[in-house]
């Protein structure tokens, strides 16, 4: 292959991948190419299937070079023509591969192997070859085999019955998401992987499942079954019950009308939400807007604490009416801008259009013309060796040249593995964020080796100490398996940093560690004294990830919000509804599941390339900016067609049908999905009475013309049928099918026990409790998870044994009350 830029071009400069992924994880090549890869792209001869999805540039459907969805998951990438349908092909992969650093692959297991070009072949060609391989279900087990599409894999990993109007099937995001969860995980692994090949200078394959990186969006769905004997509430067969109601009679919504659109306003985070309702009546109070009889009944300061039973439900009502009447009076913009100010857990639902206005995307220069398209701009910024959009998704065959270039030898090392040997073995990192996104990206790090000191104080607790799941019911600070979960194999160290001598042991840990995470609104580390030019003054080679919401600039980079925000702001809680109502949006925080893999391919790429420079540089992740990306083919369709995607029900353009079917049972649901038109007749061998006249000739464009009435003949087909006997007869018959599992179905999994995904750990209060393992299973080293710590559970030991402080110190550290 052809010489490669310098380290200016990216952190992963001089890094070689063959990526021969089908549409499952396309986004794994893009990634890595973002961060300065040469990604070389191996498509047959009538091209890459991505080539072929919509949305198209108008006029240009069918053509190779027209699919908007293409030209997402391909930026960046170069590509070569290799038929493997033949000898020679088998040949000329085989000689490119060893040159190569990465295989990427998503082909049904054994595919590869079948053509003996699979890992252990090439293997013996490349032993520092790092080979990706992602299916459905993983390489083996009871369903590795199973057909599959994103909706069905949805509907398996748990994600899909978690989401829509209660009085209606389970909806899916509106645009597919599993190929997408699945590409990223893959890409950070990678580059885990490579980090982890400095150290041994060997190879690995990676087995990377994309029904396990869904059951990784659940949030704490699945702590509820093993802690307290069922589903969450309101979900499973209970998913048709009524919203919670804060007093009897009266329920606030989530979901609330303004001028222009909806806003999203969460009020059941612990203590958060309280907090938001009263800010939000003071606000209203000083504009003047709040009626009499609030401002006279303390009503404020019972919403801040949420205690039950202070306040008549006639009050509430009156109190629930001024707000909706307040938000009708404003535009989404203007609550936006009052959410920031004032610290409201609320945010715009923005479409797909509204994105490419935000006032803090413009303000960051997050948008980037790429090849004439306006593209999202890169998911995190790295100070010194940027991410960027490269070049533009390559025509087919328009780097042929390569197959006959002189080829480099791949990025070589001198040492070799040890045994039991990890990626981050001996590197350490103080981690100061809580919640989800800075927490899972650090459990990746410590999962793979790295001591992770992960910092909180019984003053100002890791907010998801106070959220469900609590061991056996009864809540505790150290009984939330949601925070636990979040935190495996850390060391937990309590510290007050609002004390001088709590701020003195933080810079004692900073000095020690390798790598510094936080999720502090923008400023206030560097009010501490530690933000990223101090602490890095004299430590170049410090590597620091700060992540918040809307990054750490622009006129919103102040905004307090979760996940359940992110999703507003990035359009994909838009996308998930029905058409005909508003949208019910995304479960949970579900940013907090795109951004963390974004952020752990970012800092673990910083990380290798500090292994070769011995530099560091700080990392600023924005969560809104790296979800869009998630819907990055919808923004193209806008920017290039002008279309707007709404929320999209059941409605597919990939498959017809493409739905969830009510069966046997309460609330019991499979997911259908026919693509291609064999699985089409698969299914109308099963279910005859979905046929129409013509339909064993029915292209995808024809059965698009009979939706509605083959979604009625499966909806009454399926009506009295065992979902998982269904499932299993379709699955046979090679038809795309999944039972929508439940959290307590996915601890009954055959296919996730096959591959220990659940994995138990002994915590200090709650005992032996299942963690969710990984999404890839790592050949040699693989990640090895301990239980999350008791808050402060283990600071002596880090005072102590890796700080160095003598007993004494830490007894008068204690006595002021510093490690409280």
């Amino acid at each position: 292959m052809t010489d490669l830029p310098g380290e200016s071009e990216g952190p992963l400069a001089g890094v070689r991948v063959l990526d021969l992924a089908t549409e499952r994880a396309e986004l794994a090549g893009r990634l890595l190419a973002d961060l300065g890869a040469d990604v070389v792209k191996v498509e047959p001869t009538a091209g890459a299937a991505a080539r072929f999805l919509p949305p198209f540039t108008k006029g240009r459907e069918g053509d190779p070079n027209g699919s908007l969805y293409w030209a997402a998951v391909a930026l960046g990438k170069r590509s070569v023509v290799v038929d493997l349908q033949t000898e020679a092909g088998h040949a000329e992969l085989r000689r490119l591969a060893v040159s190569a650093d990465v295989l990427i692959e998503s082909f049904d297991p054994g595919t590869m192997g079948n053509m003996k070009l699979g890992f252990p072949a090439l293997k013996k060609l490349n032993p520092r070859l790092i080979y990706v391989s992602v299916t459905p279900y993983g390489q083996d087990g009871p369903h590795a085999l199973r057909p599959a599409t994103d909706l069905t894999i949805e509907a398996a990993g748990g994600l899909l019955g978690l989401q829509g109007d209660s009085d209606r099937p389970p909806v899916p995001v509106g645009h597919p998401q599993a190929a997408f969860h699945a590409g990223i995980q893959a890409a950070a692994d990678t580059i885990i992987a490579l980090n982890e090949r400095q150290r041994s200078g060997r190879g690995q394959h990676l087995d990377v499942s994309m029904q396990a990186a869904m059951v990784w969006t659940l949030m704490n769905a699945t702590g509820y079954p093993p802690n307290t004997g069922g589903d969450p509430p309101k979900t499973g067969e209970a998913r048709a019950e009524p919203p919670t109601e804060l007093v009897p009679g009266v329920a606030l919504p989530n979901l609330w009308p303004c001028s222009d659109g909806y806003v999203q306003m969460s009020v059941t985070i612990a203590g958060l939400g309280g907090r938001t309702l009263a800010n939000l009546v003071h606000l209203i109070e000083a504009e003047g807007r709040l009626a009499p009889e609030l401002a006279e009944s303390g009503w404020a300061s019972w919403v801040e604490t949420m205690t039950p039973g202070q306040v008549a439900p006639e009050l509430l009502i009156t109190a629930r009416d001024e707000i909706a009447r307040y938000f009708l009076s404003l535009t989404k913009e203007q609550i936006m801008r009052r959410a920031v100010e004032h610290k409201l857990l609320i945010a715009p639902i923005r479409s797909i259009d509204e994105l490419l206005r935000d006032p803090q995307l413009q303000a960051r220069q997050y948008w980037e013309s790429v090849g004439g398209r306006c593209h999202p701009g890169v998911a995190a910024r790295l100070s010194r060796t940027p991410m960027k959009l490269r070049a533009p998704a390559p025509a087919l065959g328009a780097d042929q040249d390569l197959l006959t270039a002189v080829r480099l030898s791949p990025l070589r090392s001198s040492r070799r593995r040890k045994p039991g040997s990890r990626a981050f073995d001996g590197l350490k990192v103080a981690d100061f964020a809580w919640v989800g996104v800075g927490p899972l990206i650090s459990k990746a790090l410590a999962d793979h080796g790295a001591t992770v000191v992960h910092v909180e104080s019984a003053t100002r607790p890791d907010v998801l100490r106070l959220g469900p799941p609590f061991k056996d019911g009864e809540p505790g600070i150290d009984r939330s398996q949601f925070q636990a979960n979040f935190n495996s194999s850390k060391l937990g160290l309590a510290l007050n940093l609002a004390l001088p001598g709590g701020q003195q042991l933080a810079r004692r840990l900073i000095a020690w560690s390798d790598v510094v995470l936080e999720s502090f609104t923008p400023g206030v580390l560097a009010q501490f004294g530690f933000g990223y030019e101090e602490i890095a003054r004299d430590r170049p080679d410090l590597v620091m990830l700060s992540t918040c919401i809307c990054g750490q600039t622009g006129p919103y980079a102040t905004y307090r919000g979760f996940g359940t925000q992110g999703a507003a702001l990035s359009g994909l809680h838009g996308l998930t509804g029905w058409p005909d109502r508003p949208s019910r949006g995304t479960w949970g925080a579900y940013t907090d599941f795109i951004a963390p893999r974004y952020g752990v391919a970012a800092l673990t790429a910083a990380l290798f390339e500090r292994s070769r420079t011995g530099l560091g540089q700080h990392i600023d992740l924005g969560q809104v900016e790296a979800a869009i990306h998630f819907a990055e083919p919808l923004v193209l369709d806008y920017t290039v067609n002008g279309r707007t995607h709404e929320a999209a029900g059941h409605s597919s353009d990939r498959a017809c049908p493409h739905g969830v079917y009510g069966a046997e049972g309460k609330e019991r649901y499979v997911a259908i999905a026919a693509e291609s038109l064999e699985q089409w007749r698969a299914l109308c061998a099963e279910a005859p009475g979905v046929r129409f006249k013509g339909w064993e000739r029915a292209n995808l464009a024809e059965r698009l013309l009979h939706d509605a009435e083959i979604d009625t003949a499966l909806a009454d087909w399926c009506r009295d049928q065992g979902a998982f006997e269904l499932v299993e007869r379709l699955a046979a018959a090679s038809v795309p099918a999944a039972v929508v599992q439940r959290p307590s179905d996915l601890h009954r999994d055959p296919q996730l026990a096959h591959r220990g995904f659940f994995v138990p750990c002994q915590h200090g209060v709650m005992g032996l409790t299942p963690y969710d393992g990984p999404v890839t299973l790592f050949s040699d080293t693989p990640a090895k998870l301990t239980a999350g710590p008791c808050l402060g559970e283990h600071t002596h030991e880090v005072l102590h044994d890796l700080l160095g402080l003598a007993d004494e110190e830490i007894s008068e550290y204690a006595a002021a009350g510093v490690l409280t």
